[in-house]
């Protein structure tokens, strides 16, 4: 039996983009044994000097001037920026990357970032591997340095980033509508009381769940102490990811707050926290979010960053399967509204359930295969794409 190899890269500038890559990883894995994925995350390997010239202030720009980025992504989002790094840069910054697909000579290159997406199909260009490449999105929306000739298939978050894609010269033949990849479990039907107790909560107090690390972390200790506002007396599961100073934050606010605080960083137990919740408050992520509607989890959307995440929360404010709020000073009074309006709960986690993909992951997967059976895409061309409330396999 021929093992593929499958080389999976990520940029994990955010928790979303990596999440996404072990979604892909594990529905790869599911079932086929003659299946070899490896993810590398591209801040792992690149070269350090590349990190504080180019990286590093890109971050700070996202935290510091959001305005200032606000502007290149509307420039960007008209074409008139194709590449923010030249190749011969790119090249040197993530030789260690290239060295490694060189080496393990994938049968199959898939990106779930953008940037990787580029380094991808510059490393094919210039010999480092030959192998078919799969670009994974993972937002509601798309911008056009996706769009790139040399990607042999694209696998969309929704029917707009679809559309878009095509706007900017992509063949429709080239697009799989896929929805962002999550994990299935998000999807698995829990026993709240039993996840409750697990958690040490309240089995009647309501919950609310508070996430939002990545580039540009929301302010979680200023939306949390503004929760102490609520009529109810909820209990707060805060996420912190990998912010370890918000963590230290969080934990010394504990017990000097009117509200039951439990603090968590990096969790594997996602689906379980969403479970366990009556309302989420996060940022308008693609990945969270799509986990969250998966989970039936209704969401207050805030502090978007600047770009795409404020094309995520237009995306999902239109659908009216999030509230938005502009600022922490709204939070508490959206929250009381919605824990004193049990329907309207309920009608958010059905429309969020109703657009949810939960299987989105292995629909990637299955493209994946597809592309190792002929490393062409024609095979896809004869497949129906599938719809929000459909299964995403391809066959």
């Amino acid at each position: 039996m021929e093992i593929r190899r499958i080389a999976i890269l990520t940029l994990g500038v955010g928790t979303g983009h990596l999440r996404a890559s072990q979604a892909i990883h594990q529905a790869l894995h599911d079932g086929a044994d003659d299946i070899e994925a490896r993810t590398i995350d591209l801040l792992d390997f690149a070269e350090p000097w590349f990190l504080r010239s180019y990286v590093y202030p890109y971050w700070l720009t996202l935290r510091r001037a959001p305005s200032v980025w606000r502007k290149v992504f509307e420039i960007r989002q008209r074409g008139r920026i194709k590449k923010a790094i030249p190749d011969w840069l790119l090249r040197r910054g993530f030789r260690p990357v290239l060295a490694r697909l060189q080496a393990s000579r994938p049968h199959l290159v898939i990106a779930t970032e953008r940037g990787a997406a580029r380094l991808a199909a510059l490393g094919r260009r210039e010999g480092w591997f030959d192998a078919p490449i799969l670009a994974a999105q993972t937002d509601f929306c798309s911008v056009p340095s996706w769009a790139g000739n040399e990607i042999d298939v694209h696998c969309v978050g929704s029917e707009e980033a679809k559309g878009q894609m095509i706007s900017w010269g992509v063949s429709a033949n080239r697009i799989v509508n896929c929805g962002v990849p999550i994990d299935p479990a998000f999807a698995l039907s829990f026993d709240r009381a039993e996840l409750r107790r697990a958690f040490g909560l309240h089995p009647k107090q309501p919950v609310v769940l508070v996430m939002g690390g990545g580039i540009k972390p929301a302010p979680l200790d200023t939306i949390i102490q503004s929760l102490e506002m609520c009529n109810h007396p909820v209990q707060v599961l805060a996420l912190t990811a990998r912010d370890g100073s918000m963590r230290q934050r969080l934990e010394a606010m504990r017990g000097k707050l009117a509200l039951d605080l439990h603090v968590f960083g990096w969790s594997g137990s996602i689906p379980e926290l969403m479970a366990s919740a009556d309302l989420l408050i996060t940022r308008p992520g693609g990945l969270t979010t799509s986990e969250a509607m998966a989970s039936g989890l209704p969401m207050i959307l805030a502090f978007p960053v600047a770009g795409m995440e404020e094309q995520n929360l237009k995306f999902l404010a239109d659908r009216n399967v999030g509230i938005v709020a502009s600022g922490p000073e709204e939070i508490p009074s959206l929250v009381s509204g919605l824990l004193d309006d049990p329907k309207l709960l309920e009608a958010l986690s059905a429309r969020g359930q109703e657009m949810s993909r939960p299987d989105s992951a292995h629909g990637v997967a299955q493209v994946a295969r597809a592309l190792l059976e002929k490393a062409t895409y024609i095979d896809l061309l004869a497949a129906p794409l599938p719809v929000s409330g459909e299964s995403a396999y391809l066959m």
